[in-house]
């Protein structure tokens, strides 16, 4: 059997899938409960049609089907940087470019600064990072390498750096860990209340370095190969959260996302997997990735920062997060 298969065999036996609910948050009102940690796993550029319903990633198709799946979920911005900022920070700043973050350097305020200001914590885990607190925009080779050699780690998959505060106090810099870090947090019970995940460019669907080259084609060999790996990997990085003692104390949430499909208006797959949450739940409500943040702010009793404020066209995602 293989490790996907593997992988799905144990999340089938620590989930049961019910039969499809479709809701909408018009439709049902529900206060947002106070959680205790919130994980958001950060995946990269496939569209909604590419990822549910695609034999490559069994996984994430039966956490979709088995938890709750935001059917109108988009992101903010293209190419990348911009949506890992807006998550952030409620904004793109006008970001549309993947440029090194020291070229648009963003004074203002982001989840970290509220996080600590309420006394919280967070921490982002990230693939191929040299080492705590690296400032390099690539690793371990250079930003241009020779065709398909490409760098593990891409500071452009990185939001916190952009922020002046983060940017500019090595002491922030150092919530910024390598990957193989959460493994160690979860067995010492020192999970951050807030985590950002991002597995190495070859785990995150992105492809280009060794052995993960991608030919941009969506349903192709090498397009499916890259999603296969990156749907085994965030089986792991579940079942890795699932299993530890965190999980079962308190209200802890699981997202699932990518920064973006084709463009910055495509549907792209978010799943949330909450400990007492939703089972077998679809919700059609329009979001994007300043509804997440809206959410994460709301559920650790937080304020709110630009685009998320916008309460006309930026909802809460309250049914997905309801316990």
């Amino acid at each position: 059997m293989g490790v996907a298969l593997m992988l799905l065999a144990v999340l089938l036996s620590l989930t049961t899938a019910n039969e499809w609910t479709t809701v909408s948050a018009q439709q049902v009102s529900r206060p947002l409960p106070r959680y205790n940690h919130v994980l958001v796993i950060m995946e990269e550029n496939h569209g909604y049609e590419q990822i549910i319903g695609n034999p490559a990633a069994p996984i994430i198709n039966h956490l979709a089907q088995a938890y709750g799946l935001a059917t109108n979920y988009t992101g903010v911005g293209d190419p990348s940087a911009p949506n890992y900022v807006g998550i952030l920070g409620g904004s793109t700043f006008g970001i549309a470019d993947d440029n090194p973050y020291y070229l648009h350097t963003i004074n203002k305020p982001s989840l970290a600064d509220q996080l600590e200001n309420a006394g919280l914590t967070w921490k982002g885990y990230f693939g191929g990072l040299a080492y705590p607190g690296y400032k390099g925009i690539c690793f371990p080779v250079k930003c241009d390498g020779a065709p398909d050699i490409s760098p593990l780690y891409a500071a452009k998959h990185n939001g916190f750096p952009y922020f002046a505060h983060i940017q500019n106090n090595p002491q922030e810099l150092q919530k910024m860990v390598p990957i193989t870090q959460l493994d160690i947090d979860l067995k010492a019970d020192h999970l951050p209340n807030f985590s950002f995940i991002v597995p190495d460019q070859c785990h995150d669907m992105h492809g280009a370095p060794p052995y993960c080259v991608d030919d941009g084609k969506p349903g192709s060999v090498t397009d499916n190969f890259l999603v296969s790996q990156g749907d085994a990997y965030i089986g792991t990085l579940v079942k890795k959260v699932m299993d530890s003692s965190i999980w079962s104390n308190g209200n802890n949430a699981i997202v699932i996302t990518f920064d973006e499909g084709n463009n910055a208006q495509s549907r792209i797959v978010t799943i949330v997997i909450a400990n007492h949450g939703s089972r077998g739940l679809r919700d059609s409500t329009p979001y994007n990735h300043y509804s997440l943040l809206l959410t994460i702010e709301k559920v650790f009793g937080l304020g709110c920062l630009q685009n998320a404020c916008d309460s006309d066209t930026i909802r809460p995602m309250v049914l997905l997060f309801a316990s």
